[in-house]
C-alpha cells in the first residue's frame, strides 16, 4: 500500500502561517518537543510527526491519562469508603 508522502504538522503550521493565519509564538518551540515514538522506538520532534501519527499518538496517549486519573480516583474514594459507580 502506498501511504504517499507525509503531512507533517511543521507543514501544516506553515501552511496555515502563509495563508495568513495567526500563530501563537510558541508553535515554532512546541514543535521542537520531543515525543518517544513507540514504533520506531526513539525519540522524535512532535513537528516531524505524520498528522495521521500525531492523532493516533495523541488520542492513545489521552487514553491511557485518562484511564490513570479514574483509577486514581476509584482508589481514592476507595480508601475513604465512598461507593463508586461508572455511567
Amino acid at each position: 500500500m502506498n501511504r504517499g508522502t507525509p503531512l507533517k504538522l511543521k507543514t501544516i503550521i506553515n501552511l496555515s502561517r502563509a495563508l495568513g493565519n495567526t500563530i501563537p509564538c510558541d508553535m515554532d518551540e512546541q514543535l521542537k518537543e520531543q515525543y518517544l515514538s513507540e514504533s520506531r522506538g526513539e525519540w522524535i520532534e512532535i513537528g516531524e510527526m505524520d498528522i495521521i501519527h500525531f492523532i493516533r499518538a495523541f488520542n492513545k496517549r489521552h487514553d491511557k491519562s485518562t484511564k490513570k486519573v479514574k483509577n486514581y480516583v476509584e482508589e481514592l474514594l476507595k480508601s475513604m469508603e465512598i461507593p463508586y459507580e461508572t455511567r
